[in-house]
């Protein structure tokens, strides 16, 4: 495989961010070293169409297709369309979205085809993530279908964690079977928000902590005693991260392009696609998402030094 055309895309690309240069990348291989143009302009056609499809089945994994979701879904098959040459006209984009449901079995498919192309497998797991947090939570069956998906392009679990860390705060630092019984045992849903954990926690802490049941059966009192050893296991597993950092997260400051502690209404810059946006009240930071690119806004201070 030739690594001009993946050379030339990528410094294209990098003009527009990290993701960017991976798509260029991949654009770069479809049309440079690839020379026969009809050849090119299938493989381009074919690529949008494996990517409709794979977006909207993962938008499909967790329920029914939300508004959100497809409008997220038109920005990167944009953004794609745009790096691929503008290989179709925007009302014949629009049809092949509309139709995505009909293109069976996209995830697997679309790994297959990037298994020699591993800039084309990093940037779709981006794709990927983008669609899986822009509605809320991400949810076991979404982790799920990126798996599939790492899989049939070959990606190792470390690459797919990595690339999680801009959209999945937790994706990097829980597993998945972890997070789920750990959720369970507390009785919260996997996508629980930080304060949803706090109060399961101190509801559950409340009615078994041994203190509570001081004067009961002994063996009564061992039974609530590992209860409460389970809940409080669980919440540290969940909480834990976050605990580290003591909530000190920091963001690109949009006036100077350096890191700042992060603030509410500080104006920031997306690390990922560069996009203005104001910080939200200080109990929202944590999921704060840029409207762009969906990846999040603020950082522990050790990985947002290895953004800027």
């Amino acid at each position: 495989m030739s690594w001009r055309g993946k050379a030339i895309g990528g410094s294209i690309g990098s003009m527009f961010g990290p993701w960017g240069a991976l798509a260029g990348a991949a654009a770069g291989h479809v049309f440079v070293d690839r020379k026969n143009e009809a050849q090119n302009e299938k493989e381009a056609l074919r690529l949008l169409a494996l990517a409709a499809g794979a977006l909207y089945e993962m938008a499909r994994a967790d329920g029914p297709y939300s508004t959100r979701e497809d409008a997220v879904i038109r920005i990167v098959l944009g953004e794609l369309n745009q790096q691929l040459g503008a290989a179709l006209r925007p009302h014949e984009l629009a049809y092949l979205i509309d139709d995505a449901s009909r293109i069976n079995q996209c995830l697997v498919r679309l790994g297959t085809s990037a298994l020699k192309n591993p800039s084309l497998a990093r940037i779709a797991v981006v794709w990927l993530w983008r669609v899986a947090v822009c509605d809320g939570g991400v949810q076991p069956q979404e982790v799920a279908c990126i798996d599939a998906f790492a899989r049939a392009a070959n990606l190792s679990s470390a690459e797919v964690q990595h690339l999680s860390v801009a959209f999945c705060r937790r994706a990097a630092t829980v597993s998945d079977a972890t997070r789920q019984a750990a959720c369970a045992t507390l009785g919260v849903p996997y996508q629980a928000s930080a304060d949803e954990l706090k109060g399961a926690y101190r509801a559950l802490s409340q009615k078994y902590h041994p203190d509570k049941h001081a004067g009961l059966d002994p063996d009564i009192r061992a039974l609530t005693a590992e209860k409460f050893a389970q809940i409080k296991a669980a919440y540290d597993e969940l909480s834990g991260h976050e605990t580290a950092i003591g909530g000190a997260w920091y963001a690109k400051q949009a006036n100077t392009g350096m890191l700042a502690p992060a603030v509410p209404d500080l104006v920031a810059l997306c690390f990922f696609c560069g996009q203005r946006n104001r910080l939200p009240p200080a109990d929202q930071l944590a999921s704060a998402r840029c409207p762009v690119c969906q990846a999040l806004l603020v950082f522990e201070r050790e990985l947002a030094e290895q953004l800027v």
